[in-house]
């Protein structure tokens, strides 16, 4: 079943990072939406909203995941009926910044635990459920990167390196599968109304700084960035893949 066809049952997404900032806002939209969502984070979030189901899934977690990719796999793939709400897209919102400091300050354990949820999982994530896409010929697949996978920032090397690299997985992505009706696509946020994007706690007026040099004067509520989520989810978005939206109120193009 396409989206399309019935939109009072577009289907089940799976969205990692659910339970902080961004990830409410995209579980709020969504269940509005009437997807499914099944929301996969370390931490359970403050209440369970309609719609939603929560997994405590740890993303550093090697066999913990692909555990949890095998349930889900063997769930949505093709059984004795069609699925009641099947699996129509996957959204990467799971991230880990890290304090601010310098690469030569940068231990291993923090580089490989930064690379591990905002990179890997969405790897190991993607692996398993292709199959499942494939075999309906439709998925969407969004992960959320950042503004900094546009532009290099001092005294965030390894975040900015794994959110290059996110960019990079979901264009080769998209270009791998394109020919079996699935996207992916990334979305570059620029400052939000989060506690991860502001962190006053370590970088002093941080909040007067990003507003002074963002072109727009304003930091970014994450609704906003949850409305551009739930356009590359829908059916509507078919033609755009492999692509990269920034939605930086103009950061990163002056």
């Amino acid at each position: 079943m396409n989206p399309k066809e019935n939109p009072q049952n577009p289907g089940t997404i799976l969205l990692t990072g659910g339970s902080g900032g961004l990830g409410r806002a995209l579980v709020s939209l969504l269940s509005d939406l009437n997807y499914k969502i099944l929301n996969w984070d370390v931490l359970p979030p403050k209440s369970i909203l309609p719609n939603e189901t929560y997994y405590k899934i740890d993303l550093t977690s090697v066999s913990e995941l692909d555990k949890a990719c095998g349930m889900l796999k063997a769930e949505f793939l093709s059984g004795p009926s069609p699925k009641e709400s099947p699996l129509n897209g996957f959204v990467h919102s799971a991230g880990y910044g890290g304090p601010y400091h310098k690469i030569t300050e940068v231990s291993l354990d923090e580089w490989e635990r930064i690379f591990a949820i905002n990179l890997r999982s969405a790897f190991q994530i993607t692996k398993s459920l292709l199959p499942v896409f494939a075999e309906r010929k439709y998925g969407r697949l969004v992960y959320i990167a950042s503004s900094l996978s546009v532009q290099g920032s001092a005294l965030s090397v390894a975040y900015s390196s794994s959110k290059h690299g996110i960019v990079g997985f979901a264009k080769s992505i998209g270009a791998e599968w394109g020919e079996n009706g699935i996207t992916a696509n990334a979305i570059s946020p620029g400052y939000m109304e989060t506690t991860m994007g502001i962190q006053e706690d370590q970088v002093n007026d941080h909040r007067k700084k990003i507003i002074d040099m963002t072109p727009v004067k304003k930091i970014a509520d994450p609704s906003e960035i949850a409305r551009v989520v739930a356009f590359l989810l829908s059916p509507e978005s078919g033609y755009i893949n492999s692509a990269n939206w920034t939605v930086d109120g103009g950061i990163t193009s002056i």
